[in-house]
């Protein structure tokens, strides 16, 4: 299973390990993602986590692997919801 963390940095400036996610399957953990690195970045991944990063319906189309998307932060303004429904997200 691929794991993709898009911005790392921003819930683990380095004080925190990645171990037991990575126990998980493939994990790939970037620090910061921009907009247009996002489908690039999360391609073949089955999950990704994201905090800060804007995650649009052109991303939920472009990836097809994906099947869960994590929030790591309380709110979730960053995320298309009706994308996430139509995708199954």
């Amino acid at each position: 299973m691929k794991i993709c963390v898009l911005d790392g940095y921003s819930v683990n400036p380095g004080d925190l390990s990645w171990d037991e996610l990575a126990k998980l399957g493939d994990l790939t953990v970037y620090d910061r993602s921009m907009p247009e690195e996002v489908a690039e970045r999360a391609k073949d991944a089955e999950i990704v986590l994201v905090n800060k990063v804007v995650f649009r319906e052109s991303d939920f189309r472009a990836l097809p692997n994906l099947k869960l998307l994590v929030e790591l932060a309380t709110g979730y303004n960053n995320i298309d919801l009706e994308a996430a429904k139509k995708y199954s997200v």
